[in-house]
């Protein structure tokens, strides 16, 4: 397999021998329900398909990942050459804006490293992808369906590593995107502010090596993926905080 024809047509072929090919390696997990120190949002019904995202941590307006097995490994896997090594794993989960606030944009950041070896010019490479996908399934507190969207986290060197572009060694990889919340009510025609969102992430990490070289991918077992919300003021909260100001001024007014 050429460099070109991994970069282009060949890569989502080479995906999907992959992901066709690969067993689930861990068996699904459900971590539970997390607040966050801020008092501002609840992370809940937190779980992931294949239980490679670990049991995360939260920290201000934050759910932390730290995966330790979340890897694919063209050196360990029988098949590869000819076959990519790929695994996957989805992570599901629902936000809920606690009492005075909304959802105003959700922050997905994750990173990892790639290891390529290369012998006699053999061709070795790695991709990472991430899909995700939102669902807002309550608007100011009221129940809603079909105000949804998806999009693909943005990664460096556009998620793909190849021992003939970027070179052997070590490569460092992040991801990130910004979803605002609004902007998915509003597009699919809603008004109003978002109280409950579901999220779901699908991450899938991909090794190629031809004989003679080596490929590994790996989510990172410290900062592997971040979700932070940024929480804003309910509009009762934004209503009262006005009245006061109206209230401070008249004050000022008849006191002159």
């Amino acid at each position: 397999m050429h460099r070109h024809m991994f970069a282009t047509g060949a890569l989502a072929f080479a995906l999907a021998v992959g992901l066709a090919g690969s067993a689930s390696v861990s068996n699904a997990a459900s971590y539970g329900n997390f607040s966050s120190p801020g008092g501002t949002v609840s992370f809940l019904n937190v779980a992931d398909l294949n239980g490679l995202f670990g049991a995360p941590t939260a920290s201000g307006n934050s759910l932390d990942f730290s995966p330790n097995a979340f890897e694919a490994d063209c050196s360990v896997s029988a098949s590869c050459p000819p076959t990519p090594h790929s695994v996957s794993d989805t992570l599901f989960l629902d936000i809920d804006a606690n009492a005075g606030n909304f959802i105003d944009t959700i922050v997905l950041s994750e990173s990892g490293d790639t290891t390529l070896s290369s012998f006699l010019n053999a061709f070795a490479a790695t991709t990472v992808v991430a899909d995700v996908f939102i669902d807002v399934l309550e608007i100011d507190g009221i129940s809603v369906n079909g105000i949804n969207a998806n999009a693909q986290m943005v990664f460096t060197q556009n998620g793909q590593y190849e021992s003939n572009d970027e070179g052997v060694g070590t490569h460092i990889w992040s991801g990130f995107l910004s979803i605002d919340v609004g902007s998915v009510i509003a597009g699919s025609g809603g008004s109003g502010n978002a109280t409950l969102v579901r999220v779901s992430l699908a991450n899938t990490l991909t090794a190629f090596a031809e004989s003679g070289a080596v490929a590994r991918i790996e989510k990172k077992d410290i900062d592997g993926l971040a979700i932070t919300v940024v929480p804003e003021p309910g509009t009762t909260l934004l209503m009262g905080l006005g009245l006061i100001g109206l209230a401070a001024s008249s004050r000022r007014i008849a006191q002159r």
